[in-house]
């Protein structure tokens, strides 16, 4: 459906002028800030968990680390013998360990002499989303059952009573209860990583159960044995999901399946397959527990929390390591490929299909192959050549902590035994473009987990030690150490911008718990200029400077209490931007940088009593994105606005195209849209919502962004199309009825939750602690009216009788049900229409005046021969979206010849 319509009428015009006051473009000489942050020379690794005394401690081959949601101060590390050690008071001076659970007498290794010389023993540990109130926990072990090896999945029950689970002490073995027992004919490829998504469902990665070369035949089929796969599993039953396919296996577990304990996910990619490489196969015979298939021995693998995206890597078997990027129904090749290359099988391994077809050729079926690539691989050989090499691949982490701003965002893995342990960090330069470079070495890393007090990753060596990653050394200009040696202000005390730094006022200010803030910005030089888009980013050149002030009233609605907290600047460079932060002094006399790690801390005398969060540097690139454009309200709807120059109001956007600081000087201002405030009564409650959102969350929720959500907040894309209303969710929270938005209902609307924080993660996720009441009142509210909002479809059904298409006009009256349906008119009656006023024209001037349907955009446009259109340039003429039927009076010069007029309406 087509969601404008226009109605055409005529009036005779002449030309006219309009003059502006001036703001004038200067050159700043003044700011004092590096082109880039240092960089690093290199890296090396040193123990996370250190004494105050002195040394650090250690743990007999620890396997992996993990904690719970919420938990800041405590780590636990699953050992390769079974036991589960906890790490208390991290942030002491002196943390102690103690044991959580031994689960050494149900784990086993084939070759009791050299116990645990294979693959085997405790492999992965991870809690369920929501421990702190049921207390469960999950591992996956090797155990042996009448002489058989098998691979265990088993769910195990804190010590300790609901809301505070994450305060256990102890968990008791004895609650363990199995979910899959997997017989297993071979002492390598377990695979064994464990996490739970944001859909919170539990992901398990096996593989091909070894042998060497897929010896079992396992990872080339979705029909066989759980090998070679990775498995997505609801571990909370929901009712809305199904019950496994049985899984009938040899040895003293008759069944891999423990029934009950588990549901298959109802979009798992490989429900009701008839097919498979080719092969007809049979859908019952399915294992639709797989997430995705072909793979040899994905031992660690994780899913980055801001995008949702599964970075995994995959030990080769004689030449290629890889690192893959998982998607669900994803077919990643084994044990056809190894890396990007065919792979040749061995005479000794099994035919290619179950029925014996296909004898030990290593040629993939000719249909129903489309293996995905990997984003990385490497020879398993120094001798083969490059600098990152090694036969055992070990997958890794994104980059989301706040000490190495350089690496964040970046996928940091390793390589168990290659080079000494090669660790290395993957970049993606552009889409699906990815670069590699060394960052240091550190021998049988097996694991890559993160640090509950700060986000850093933790290194877990099976040689004993938990190690972190810190620079060697550092090259390049440090930034200023104080506000004042910015040279940002030449006044402090006012705050009075040096030359060449210019003020400016957005239309929405995004949430800053309470602060009341200032912003200017800079292009040093007078002759670099930004490239203007009416509706998307605009590109700004290097050096540009952005200043964001916050103030803060200690006694919140005091203005009397009003002081200096923090000023920040952002600086584009040459390929990304970097941020700073200074955090004023209590006197008031200057600003000092804040630590690259960020600051969070009470607000002296705040009352009530607040938090501030100073963010790190790598949080400040984590919402300044690329695809939000760096610089998050310097844009067209955010600066549409007026301001005083000192020569009179003036609009933003015209006042700097007219200062040459646009590429090319930007046209038709007056038809541009602009961002509507949540107090902005006269406009739409939809159209505030969508400027509310657009200025908070476009960073990440759009196409392209860094969240898992599947809502667009531009305001490019219209309501109806963005996933806002009865929008699915990566997680239902187990609720079925839960959506994005559900009209009339706030109980089961996502996106009010989240901004409350009831229940979930509150949204913006960073730097924020205070809730932002108003804009949840404008949603709640808007949640409320959508329950009369009709969308074309819903608006057809409606009308006695329906109606039906967009062109069709039932009552003979001109108008297509699509101008009624804009206009809100009646469909069946000729006499309901929509309404304009008298056209005059003189001295230049040309006067319009209309009804404007209520939360539509009505734009005008004028011609000269019916033919070419344009839209009126005149003041006021812009996407507006009023909050009821308003009378509106267009007025403004018209350019000769334009003589006719149209209204073009289109909905939010």
């Amino acid at each position: 459906m087509k969601a404008a319509s226009i109605l055409c009428l005529a009036v005779l015009g002449m030309t006219g002028e309009c003059l502006h006051a001036q703001l004038v473009r200067q050159p700043n000489t003044t700011l004092n800030l590096p082109a880039t942050l240092p960089a690093a020379t290199g890296y090396t690794t040193t123990n996370a968990i250190t004494f105050a005394g002195g040394g650090g401690m250690t743990f007999t081959n620890p396997m992996c680390t993990a904690f719970p949601n919420g938990e800041t101060n405590r780590l636990y590390v699953a050992q390769r013998a079974g036991v589960v050690r906890v790490v208390n008071n991290l942030s002491a001076a002196t943390p102690s360990q103690a044991i959580f659970m031994d689960l050494a007498s149900y784990l086993t290794s084939i070759g009791q002499s050299l116990p645990f010389a294979d693959e085997n023993g405790l492999l992965s540990m991870v809690f369920h989303p929501d421990y702190n109130d049921n207390g469960c926990f999950y591992l996956y072990f090797s155990i042996t059952l009448s002489g058989q090896l098998h691979q265990r999945l088993a769910r195990f029950q804190a010590t300790g009573t609901p809301g505070s689970y994450n305060a256990a002490a102890s968990a008791d073995p004895a609650t363990m209860t199995p979910l899959l027992t997997i017989y297993d004919q071979a002492i390598n490829h377990n695979g064994g990583d464990l996490a739970f998504g944001a859909d919170g469902y539990l992901y398990l990665s096996l593989g091909d159960e070894g042998g060497g070369g897929d010896f079992y035949n396992n990872a080339r089929f979705i029909n066989k044995d759980f090998w070679g796969q990775m498995i997505r599993l609801d571990v909370d039953n929901r009712p809305e999901n199904l019950t496994p396919n049985a899984h009938a296996q040899p040895g003293p577990v008759s069944s891999a399946i423990h029934a009950g304990t588990y549901k298959v996910p109802a979009d798992n990619p490989f429900i009701a397959f008839t097919s498979w490489h080719g092969q007809t196969i049979v859908p019952a015979t399915v294992r639709t527990e797989i997430f995705a298939t072909g793979f040899r021995n994905p031992f660690r693998f994780t899913i980055d929390p801001p995008t949702g995206r599964i970075f995994l890597g995959d030990v080769g078997q004689l030449n290629w390591e890889e690192v893959d990027i998982v998607v669900k129904g994803g077919d990643y090749g084994w044990s056809w490929r190894e890396g990007f290359h065919e792979f040749f099988q061995s005479a000794t391994v099994p035919p290619r299909f179950p029925d014996n077809s296909g004898g030990n050729t290593n040629a993939p079926p000719v249909n129903g192959f489309t293996p995905i690539d990997p984003i990385f691989e490497y020879v398993s050989d120094l001798s083969a050549g490059g600098t990152i090499y090694g036969p055992s691949v070990c997958g890794g982490i994104v980059y989301r902590g706040n000490q190495l701003t350089e690496l964040q965002g970046k996928y940091i893995f390793g390589d168990v035994y290659g080079g000494g342990g090669i660790i290395a960090a993957l970049t993606e330069t552009s889409p699906g473009v990815w670069t590699a470079q060394q960052l240091t070495t550190r021998q049988q890393i097996v694991d890559f987990g993160t640090d509950p007090r700060n986000g850093e990753p933790l290194l877990c060596s099976l040689q004993g030690t938990i190690y972190r990653l810190v620079r060697n050394g550092i090259t390049g200009t440090e930034p200023p150490a104080t506000l004042s040696a910015t040279g940002a202000f030449s006044n402090l005390a006012t705050l009075t911008p040096g030359a060449g730094i210019v003020a400016y006022d957005p239309n929405v200010n995004f949430w800053s718990d309470y602060a009341i803030k200032s912003r200017w910005f800079s292009i040093p030089n007078t002759t670099d200029t930004i490239t203007f888009s009416a509706t998307g980013n605009w590109t700004f050149p290097t050096g540009t400077v952005w200043i964001k002030h916050f103030d803060f009233e200690t006694t919140r609605g005091v203005p009397a209490t009003r002081r200096k907290l923090e000023t920040r600047f952002l600086v584009k460079t040459a390929t990304d931007v970097y941020g700073l932060s200074y955090k004023w002094r209590a006197d008031q006399s200057d600003a000092d940088l804040v630590a690259e790690a960020g600051l969070t801390e009470e607000i002296s005398s705040s009352l009530p009593s607040q938090t501030w969060r100073y963010p790190s540097r790598g949080e400040c690139v984590t919402c300044h994105t690329p695809v939000g454009g760096h610089a998050l309200s310097f844009n067209t709807p955010q600066l549409n606005r007026a301001r005083d120059y000192g020569t009179g109001l003036q609009n933003q956007l015209q006042a700097l195209s007219d200062a040459g600081y646009f590429s090319a000087a930007v046209t038709g201002v007056n038809n541009l849209a602009a961002f509507a405030a949540a107090n902005d009564t006269s406009q739409s409650l939809e159209w505030r919502v969508r400027s509310y959102l657009a200025v908070n969350c476009v960073q990440c929720h759009q196409p392209g962004g860094a969240s898992q959500g599947s809502w667009d907040a531009r305001i490019t894309t219209k309501t109806d199309a963005a996933n806002l209303i009865n929008g699915l969710l990566v997680n239902n929270d187990g609720d079925t009825a839960n959506r994005f938005i559900v009209p009339g209902d706030t109980t089961h609307s996502i996106l009010l939750r989240r901004q409350q924080g009831n229940g979930i993660t509150r949204m913006p996720p960073l730097g924020t602690f205070e809730r932002d009441l108003v804009n949840e009142q404008l949603v709640s509210d808007w949640i409320a009216a959508l329950s009369t909002r009709q969308n074309f479809t819903q608006w057809q059904t409606a009308q006695s009788p329906p109606v039906g298409d967009v062109g069709d006009d039932p009552d003979h009256d001109g108008r297509s049900n699509l101008l009624e349906f804009l206009t809100g008119t009646n469909p069946h009656a000729s006499s309901s229409g929509w309404s304009y006023g008298v056209m005059q024209s003189g001295g230049g001037v040309a006067q319009f005046q209309f009804t404007h349907p209520a939360n539509r955009a009505a734009i005008i446009e004028v011609s000269s021969d019916l033919i070419t259109w344009r839209t009126w340039d005149a003041p006021g003429n812009l996407p507006f979206y009023p909050a009821a039927d308003t009378t509106r009076t267009i007025t403004a010069s018209l350019g000769s010849p334009d003589r006719f007029f149209r209204v073009r309406f289109e909905e939010l």
